[in-house]
């Protein structure tokens, strides 16, 4: 059971890193480059580096709240 839920808090912590690579390069994006499609790209991918996370946090939450079901009846 252990194991199961460190599995899921280093998929918790995949998502998190995922979302931050897709901030840090929409803010390269629109900080670093004049060209403006490239800019335009950054704007897409920090709402989308947002919806990751809150993706990620579910997952956690669901799968969290499924363990200790697993827990109360004994399975695991």
């Amino acid at each position: 059971m252990h194991r199961t839920e460190l599995a899921n808090r280093r998929t918790l912590m995949a998502y998190v890193k995922t979302a931050i690579a897709l901030c840090a390069a929409s803010v390269a994006l629109i900080q670093l480059l004049d060209d403006k499609l490239l800019g335009l790209l950054g704007w897409v991918l920090l709402p989308l580096s947002l919806t990751v996370l809150l993706i990620g946090l579910y997952d956690y939450n669901r799968v969290k709240k499924s363990i200790n079901e697993e827990k109360k009846d004994g399975g695991l």
